[in-house]
């Protein structure tokens, strides 16, 4: 919490200078790492109201991760669209970049806030990679993407004070498109996987059809319905399954059973909802207390409790 909160304070402070040393410069490359910047500024919104939200129900907590990884990477690409533009208009109508100092300030500052980033949230990316959520060349390419900005801006500054031809007005809004471009592309993925979780969408490690043959195995082709499933958060996927069962003793069966089988499919949390009657119709085994509770017709069983036949769901 504490390392989360001085990062975030660290991070303002470097956006404030790389647009200072922006303005300063006349460089876009500068103000193209600032994006970046911000966007971990948003990123790091999480792990600083968290702890805060103890009167939160667990829903809203899941989710506000998921909220805030969607916003970073919408807001960078924004950012990105803007400074395309301004890029292609300094192609158009080249300018010189002045005090190449500023600009190489302004990369060693990025190199050294992105790298105590990675050494911060380095630890949870290492358990990411143990978990086997993220592949290994995903990571390295997570770390390339995030140094090649201030990195460009190191190159950039050293060619400004090496040359003096006139091709080198070109220089700057040429590297600004390199570096929104290899941006955009490190974020693109975190776009949809983000927006996936929000909308609720079928876990990516679930396959549906299979799943479906192997409940048929479990319970009957009828045995089975209100099949329903979503990611939560990241790699949290969650389902919840009605059977109809013959007793409490069937259920539990089932209910073992059916957890394994959706943990193969990456389901975390199972909730399986019994229904004791004849396959087909929605029923629940109720005793005579709550009889007078039910919005359904009651009819008496041979075992003494009363079958409740759905009339209303």
């Amino acid at each position: 919490m504490v390392s989360h909160i001085l990062l975030f304070v660290v991070a303002s402070s470097v956006f404030l200078t790389q647009i200072v040393l922006s303005r300063l410069s006349d460089s876009l490359l500068t103000l193209a790492d600032s994006a970046r910047t911000l966007s971990i500024i948003i990123a790091l919104c999480p792990a600083i109201i968290l702890p805060r939200s103890s009167s939160w129900s667990s829903y809203p907590k899941a989710r506000l991760p998921a909220l805030f990884s969607l916003l970073s990477p919408l807001l960078l690409s924004s950012l990105c669209l803007a400074l395309t533009l301004g890029s292609l208009g300094h192609l158009v109508h080249p300018h010189h970049s002045h005090q190449p100092a500023l600009i190489f300030v302004a990369g060693v500052l990025g190199l050294l806030f992105n790298g105590a980033y990675l050494a911060v949230t380095g630890a949870l990316q290492g358990k990411a990679l143990e978990a086997g959520t993220k592949p290994r060349w995903r990571l390295v390419l997570c770390l390339l993407c995030s140094l090649a900005p201030s990195s460009l801006l190191l190159a950039s500054s050293l060619l400004l004070h090496l040359f003096t031809h006139p091709t080198v007005h070109y220089l700057d809004p040429a590297l600004s498109l390199a570096s929104i471009a290899i941006m955009v592309a490190s974020v693109y993925s975190d776009i949809v996987q983000s927006g996936c979780v929000l909308l609720q969408a079928v876990p990516t490690s679930a396959n549906i059809q299979s799943l479906k043959v192997d409940l048929d195995a479990l319970c009957g082709h009828n045995g089975h319905h209100e099949l329903h499933m979503w990611t939560l958060s990241g790699d949290h996927g969650v389902a919840s399954l009605h059977v109809h069962c013959s007793g409490l003793e069937a259920y539990m069966n089932i209910l073992s059973q059916a957890r394994v089988l959706f943990k193969r499919h990456g389901i975390r949390e199972l909730t399986v909802q019994p229904e004791f009657g004849n396959p087909g119709t929605c029923s629940l085994a109720c005793g005579p207390a709550c009889a007078h509770y039910s919005c359904c017709d009651s009819t008496p069983s041979t075992s003494n409790d009363l079958v409740l036949t759905n009339v209303c769901a």
